[in-house]
Parts: C-alpha cells; structure tokens; sequence
C-alpha cells in the first residue's frame, strides 16, 4: 500500500490552532492538519488551523506559551 494514508474516520480528537508556531508544534507532536480557513472578522483575516489526532496512543499537546507569555512577547518587540 505505500504510505500510511489517513482517514478522517481514524480522528479521535481535533484541536484549532491560529498561528504557524503552533501548527508546527502540533504537527511535530503528532497531529495532522485536516482543515485551514480564514476567518473574518472587522475587516482583518485570521487563519484557522484544524488539526487532528488519529493515533490510538494517549494524544499530546506541545507545551506553548500562555496567552499572557506571547502577549508579554509582543509587548517587548515593540520596546
């Protein structure tokens, strides 16, 4: 059969992601990437990211930084 193709049957959970950061954490930890979209809002576009967990192991979420980290973060790119 080739490679080990995916089916949206085998999801057994999924998550939303809005950064390429995250994605990729996502995405080295195990998940597959099964949907992205914009979404609108106040005339800006958000990218959405939709990932999905198909292995049959307990599911494992990257360590990221909280919302208050990253809001620290930016904060000081501006300093």
């Amino acid at each position: 059969m080739g490679m080990n193709r995916m089916s949206i049957e085998d999801t057994k959970l999924t998550t939303e992601v809005g950064t390429i950061r995250e994605l990729n954490l996502y995405l080295q930890s195990g998940w597959v990437l099964i949907l992205s979209y914009c979404r609108h809002a106040n005339d800006t576009q958000q990218p959405r990211y939709v990932l999905a967990w198909q292995s049959n192991e307990e599911p494992t979420r990257p360590e990221l930084l909280d919302e208050w980290e990253l809001h620290e973060l930016e904060e000081q790119k501006y300093r």
